[in-house]
Parts: structure tokens; sequence; C-alpha cells
């Protein structure tokens, strides 16, 4: 039979070893950069992390022997403090894993609102197969225009919070954003006849130039970007953002909470055919295939999913030489919203298109 002595000693300990904990979490999240442990700060901030922690950890022993004196005179045994200790660890692991999502999502809501999204002009699309929004330039010209379709990350049910959006249409583009689907729909090789249908609609249109068609691909869309554009010649050039290239990047593991709280990585990770759709895909066979068409492929430093050097690794040294871009700062989920990212993607179709 356990004896807790107390019902007052017990509660304190508990409280004790939840804040305790809950301290100790905070100073892993600052030290390995985890957003989805972090209660305050960000990655980039790690030090109000730090802050946080010691107030904790500090705070709750001061707390505790100022307010359970019976502590120095023989109480609770080993199997006691274990169950109680076990039971206060699991709580603050759960409190912070759940709070850290919610901070999460209120701090990634107020930063899209930064977006220009009542800016553009849009109107749906749906032909066939193809569902998707059109983008159209307000600028009068009358003459057949360069186009680009953007396949979004597959997650992803709008473009209107891409900026990189209104940088294109700025530069004059017309932009046809591809909707994937439903994720239960998503599957090998229906995916394939995504792009084409896109295309095939861009090249009916008369203010549309058919020997300037690019494609841009975020995330799982870079790949099916680079694997369409293999083998459609009427797509002139492809710019993917942090494509997979390999199936092993699709399982990142706990980095991903470097990136996401621990409720979006379970969404994340509840798509299965993620790995399966990319190894399908082979988009590092498909590069080959792209010949003497420009392409590039962009990736942020601070990506924890996609990290950089694998992508090179993965490429060789030699066909990734000026055909694989950096981005300082950049996590995997900020590239497409970017203003950096826009910036270079409006330029670079510019410049090759």
């Amino acid at each position: 039979m356990l004896n807790f002595i107390s019902v007052h000693l017990a509660i304190n300990y508990s409280l004790l070893a939840f804040v305790t904990i809950v301290g100790a979490l905070q100073l892993v999240a600052a030290r390995h950069k985890l957003v989805g442990l972090a209660l305050i700060g960000t990655v980039r901030r790690p030090a109000w992390g730090y802050l946080l922690a010691i107030i904790l950890i500090a705070g709750s022993f001061a707390w505790f022997f100022a307010t359970t004196p019976e502590v120095f005179v023989p109480g609770l045994a080993g199997a006691e403090l274990a169950v109680l200790f076990t039971t206060a660890g699991i709580c603050a692991l759960v409190f912070t894993l759940f709070v850290s999502s919610i901070l999460h999502r209120v701090q990634r809501q107020e930063r899209s609102d930064l977006t220009g999204e009542g800016r553009l002009s849009h109107k749906p699309v749906s032909l066939q197969l193809l569902r998707g929004t059109l983008y159209l330039p307000d600028d009068g010209a009358d003459a057949p225009r360069p186009a680009i379709c953007v396949l979004p990350d597959s997650s992803e049910r709008t473009l209107l919070s891409y900026p990189l959006v209104a940088a294109l249409i700025e530069e004059g583009f017309i932009v046809l954003a591809v909707d994937w689907g439903p994720q239960e729909e998503i599957h090998y090789p229906a995916v394939l006849g995504l792009l084409p249908s896109a295309v095939a609609y861009l090249t009916r249109r008369d203010d549309v130039d058919p020997e300037r068609i690019g494609v841009l691909g975020v995330d799982l869309g870079g790949d099916l970007a680079i694997r369409s554009a293999a083998t459609d010649q009427q797509i002139a050039a492809v710019l993917a953002l942090a494509p997979f290239l390999d199936r092993a990047n699709t399982q990142p593991g706990l980095g991903i909470l470097k990136e996401m709280s621990y409720l979006e990585a379970l969404c994340w990770a509840r798509f299965r055919q993620r790995g399966k759709l990319v190894a399908e895909l082979s988009p590092l066979d498909s590069i080959g295939q792209l010949g003497s068409r420009p392409w590039l492929l962009v990736y942020g430093d601070r990506d924890a999913v996609t990290p950089v050097e694998g992508a090179r690794v993965a490429l060789g040294g030699e066909m990734t030489r000026g055909k694989v871009k950096t981005l300082p700062g950049e996590e995997h989920l900020s590239l497409a919203r970017s203003p950096a990212a826009s910036v270079l993607v409006a330029r670079w179709f510019g410049e090759n298109l």
C-alpha cells in the first residue's frame, strides 16, 4: 500500500515535479531549437526559452521548500515518490506539447496576417480533371504573356497566403495554382495527370504564350513538378522549393519539431502516401531528363525536414553547381511564404522564360 503521509505533501511534491519538468523541457527546446516544445520565444531567440526554464526550475524549488516544512522530517518513501514523479512527468509532457501547439498556431496566424491576400485577383478553374485557381495580372496588356503552373504543398488548400503569387503577378506572369484534391485521392499514377492538364488549359488561352510556360512546385509539389517537366517538353522551366527528392526525407523523425508543433507534426505524418509518392515519382532520375531546359532547387538553411546538404549529396557536386540555392534563415515551412523566396522566384522566372 502506498502511504503519501498527507494530501498537502503529495500535492506539493507533484507540483514541484510538474513545474520542474516543464522547465527542463524548455531547456531542451531552447538548446535544440524545438518549436514543438517551446512555450515562449522562437528558434531564433532561444534566450527567452532559457530564461523561462530558469524561472520555472528555480521558482518551483524555492516555493516547495518555503511551503513544505515537513520535507525535513522522514516522509515519503521511494515507491510513493516514483508514482508522484512519473505522473507529474507525464502531465508535464502532455501540457507542454499541447500548450506549445496552441501558442504556435496563434503565432502562425499572426504572421499570415502580413500577407497581401486582398490584392490578388483570382477565379476558380474547373475543367475535366483540372481543379485550381487562376491569377491574372491587371496591367491592361493584350499581348500573350508567360504563365506559371504552381503546385503547392499537398496539405495546402489555397495559395492566397503565398506572397510569391503576388510577386509573380507583379512580374507580369499569369499564375495557375493547381489543386491536389483530397489527400485520400492523391496517389500514383493519377497525380501524373495534374500538370499536363494544367499546361493544356494554359496553352488554349489566348493570353498565354505557349512557348513560355514554367512550373513551380512546393514541397511534394516540387517532386511532381520535376517529374512532369521531365516528360512534358511544353514546360520550358521548372523551379522547386524544398522538394524531398528522396523517400528518406519524408521521415525526418523528431527533427520535425524544430519547425512545427506536435499536433501539426501528427497531422503531417498522417499523410502516409508522401514517402511512397516520392519513391514512385523518382525526382532524382527525372532531373537528368530535363536536358538543357533551366531548372533550380531552393532550400532554407534552417530546413529540418529536407536539409540542403542532403540534396547536394543526392544530386552530386557537379550537377548542383548553380542549380541549388540556399536562403538564409528560412525553414521548410516558411520558405514558400518568405519575401526573399518571392523575389528569387519572380526574378528567376523573369530571366528564364
